[in-house]
């Protein structure tokens, strides 16, 4: 019997020496591959413990009146002074740094858009900087105190409470976290922009910074455009939102009705915002676009 049992393990062990042996790297690259993955996955998961998620990026703001009303003393952009056959649209793409998927779809289009970050969310310095490797134009999209109290405009907001002291750190703090921007606009707003001091004081700052300032103009009582003229900061406000109904023929509407009005007066800006149905019917439409109308990286059309 302890024959036997010897003679049964002598042939186990050669049976697991001939599978070793006719694949002799299989175990050793098995293990070395459990070894090297665990350290790349830590790497991988841990830095979104800490990170907010594309889910918070802040809401938009309830325009007022809504974007297809008429804006009482609405002024738009003059048309430049060199001139060209075609008349020109700039599209802005606003709330970009939260989504990294969607915002770097936008950021590839191939076309000169334009792109505005919000300070501090989580994808805004890598993104900024690819945007600007394809040198596309970057704003700092400066989250303002809004009338509904209820919204949050997410970190780094200015507000009405906020003293000369503060307020100007709170901008410097926004515009810092920017890299490469040229340029600045509101986000939200409705209550900020409608302040002449509050205005006075971040446009003056701005102004300082070599920056320029669109007026995004999310209230019909804002005077953000009419302060930045005042002071000689290079400004332009916009003609029309995209996206203010999400709908994809509301969508197609606004983008003809920008087409339109830059027709009209020699140049339009519009806002947009990086939503899946935007980039959408925005990729599509652009090569229809641009049979009509010049388009132009935001800072062209700043005076």
């Amino acid at each position: 019997m302890a024959g036997n049992r010897k003679a049964s393990r002598k042939k186990a062990k050669g049976r697991a020496s001939k599978s070793t042996a006719k694949f002799p790297g299989l175990f050793r690259n098995i293990l070395l591959f459990s070894v090297l993955a665990l350290p790349l996955a830590l790497l991988y998961l841990l830095p979104l413990a800490g990170k907010r998620l594309p889910s918070d990026r802040p809401p938009f703001e309830n325009f007022s009146p809504a974007p297809n009303t008429p804006v009482k003393k609405y002024r738009p952009s003059p048309r430049p002074s060199v001139p060209f056959k075609l008349p020109m649209l700039a599209i802005l793409i606003d709330d970009m740094g939260y989504d990294a998927f969607i915002d770097k779809k936008f950021i590839d289009i191939q076309a000169p858009l334009s792109f505005a970050f919000l300070p501090f969310a989580p994808n805004t310095v890598h993104l900024a900087r690819y945007a600007r490797k394809r040198k596309k134009d970057i704003l700092v999209h400066i989250p303002m105190e809004p009338e509904n109290k209820k919204l949050n405009p997410g970190p780094g907001v200015l507000t009405l409470e906020l003293d000369f002291d503060h307020l100007l750190q709170t901008l410097r703090d926004d515009l810092a976290s920017v890299p490469g921007a040229v340029g600045a606009n509101n986000h939200m707003g409705s209550r900020f922009t409608t302040n002449r001091k509050a205005m006075e004081i971040v446009l003056a700052y701005i102004k300082s910074k070599g920056l320029f300032f669109i007026d995004s103009r999310t209230t019909k009582d804002t005077v953000a455009f009419d302060v930045a003229m005042e002071l000689g900061v290079p400004c332009a406000q916009r003609s029309v939102f995209l996206d203010h109904s999400t709908s994809p023929g509301d969508i197609r509407y606004e983008i003809r009705r920008a087409v339109k009005l830059a027709k009209e007066h020699g140049s339009a800006i519009a806002i947009g915002h990086p939503g899946r149905t935007t980039y959408q019917v925005l990729y599509r439409q652009i090569p229809l676009i641009r049979k009509e109308v010049r388009l132009v990286p935001v800072h062209r059309l700043v005076h």
